[in-house]
């Protein structure tokens, strides 16, 4: 959907508006960013919810159902209007126009050299810095250092706008991807990391630039920190003897090392099962695979699930299973930590700074389904008093990871970019 802009809204006072840009917008697997985007509401700012394009594979989570009645969609938008976003900062603005088409150009030559896509870049920079002067709105921040951070930084060389990034990683460290961070880096007013093993790689990548990174964790609300435990039972006829995983069905997320430890483990005779909640378009690719390993009995894809289905999940998992072969800082261990479970993880970016081996759970070494296995039998035989003792443990350390927090550390930021003006 792309909202139009209220009238009602382009007389907000400039200093306590902000235009947050995500490539995808609301989805599934960004509901951190919609708690973060609440939580600036909350705190007196308007936040104008832009995206690149709609979540193609449906919504039904009902809070995400209604930000996307609040999201403007860049691409979403008759051609003529996106060709008139393009005349009209070339004719209002033309050397500002040209000092963007000219990075547009250097980001290509420097970058992917993807023409096409760079110059959709350039066509929803255009119409992103029209869109922000009509709201009268002078700052965008980013999550993700890739399209989004593209689009931004280009919309920046339009006078009277600036822009910042959330870096998740890992990706966006991949010199390989060719993403050009330096340029981002350099026009950006500051980089938020999500961790800190974020922001240590991005100290060692780009010193030059080290005044600009902060920390900013995701975070969870109030609706997530005040839930209570129910009771941890045991025996294979229980309810607390299945793993949950959290993830988008994509390579990032290693689901089949995940797959590969259930068979070993059904190989010893260990009766094991896994629900993964979550969608993608490597679900078919595993469907197979789970046959393949003839584990159907032990293993369920349940599809993406609303908030309250994930709470009702959460309530009767044993443990959280993530088996990524990178992350930034996994909101999915967050939420089970708030249900005070503990998390079974492999030991990549941020992860270590939430679960620590034998105190909030099992870290184990990425891409090794040996180790994963080992510590899913260790954690299924362990005593309900040990697992309470690892759930209660990750419950206080989220204590440094509210959305309240974050949001503070985001507002004194926007803050002192105002200031500027």
């Amino acid at each position: 959907m792309n909202a139009m802009v209220p009238e009602s809204q382009r007389n907000d006072d400039p200093a306590r508006q902000i235009v947050y840009l995500t490539n995808v917008y609301p989805a599934p697997s960004h509901s951190f960013i919609r708690r973060e985007i609440r939580a600036l509401e909350n705190a007196g700012w308007t936040v104008h919810r832009f995206a690149h394009r709609t979540c193609t594979g449906g919504l039904i989570e009902p809070e995400d159902i209604l930000e996307q009645t609040k999201t403007r969609v860049l691409l979403d938008q008759p051609r003529v209007n996106l060709v008139l976003g393009v005349l009209s900062r070339l004719l209002k603005e033309p050397v500002a126009f040209f000092r963007s088409l000219f990075m547009s150009q250097k980001m290509v030559i420097k970058g992917d050299r993807r023409w096409v896509a760079h110059v959709a870049y350039f066509i929803q920079a255009c119409s992103l810095a029209k869109q922000m002067k009509q709201l009268g709105c002078r700052h965008v921040h980013v999550h993700f250092g890739t399209n989004p951070a593209a689009v931004a930084c280009l919309a920046s060389q339009f006078s009277g706008l600036s822009y910042s990034a959330t870096f998740h990683g890992p990706h966006e460290y991949d010199p390989e991807l060719k993403l050009n961070l330096d340029t981002k880096i350099q026009h950006a007013r500051f980089i938020a990391a999500v961790s800190r093993a974020g922001k240590q790689t991005l100290d060692r990548l780009y010193p030059t630039y080290q005044d600009k990174f902060m920390v900013v964790p995701c975070g969870l609300d109030e609706s997530w920190l005040q839930r209570q435990r129910h009771a941890i039972s045991t025996g294979a006829d229980k309810p607390n003897d299945y793993f949950l995983t959290i993830a988008r069905l994509d390579p990032q997320k290693n689901i089949p090392m995940l797959l590969d430890a259930v068979k070993q483990l059904t190989e010893r005779d260990v009766a094991v099962r896994v629900l993964i909640a979550g969608d993608g378009y490597l679900r078919a690719e595993l469907e197979q695979y789970i046959d393949r390993l003839g584990i159907g009995e032990q293993v369920e894809l349940l599809g993406w699930q609303t908030q309250d289905q994930i709470h009702r999940l959460l309530d009767n998992a044993r443990a959280m299973l993530l088996a990524s072969q990178g992350e930034g800082l996994p909101i999915a261990i967050m939420e089970a930590f708030a249900h005070r479970i503990p998390a079974i993880a492999t030991d990549v970016g941020g992860v270590n700074e939430l679960v620590i081996n034998e105190t909030t759970g099992w870290l184990v070494s990425a891409n090794d389904a040996a180790s994963l296995a080992t510590a899913m039998e260790d954690c299924l035989t362990s005593r309900p008093a040990r697992l309470k003792k690892m759930g209660d443990a990750g419950r206080k350390l989220l204590d440094g990871h509210q959305v309240a927090h974050s949001q503070k550390l985001l507002s004194d930021a926007f803050t002192v970019i105002h200031g500027q003006y």
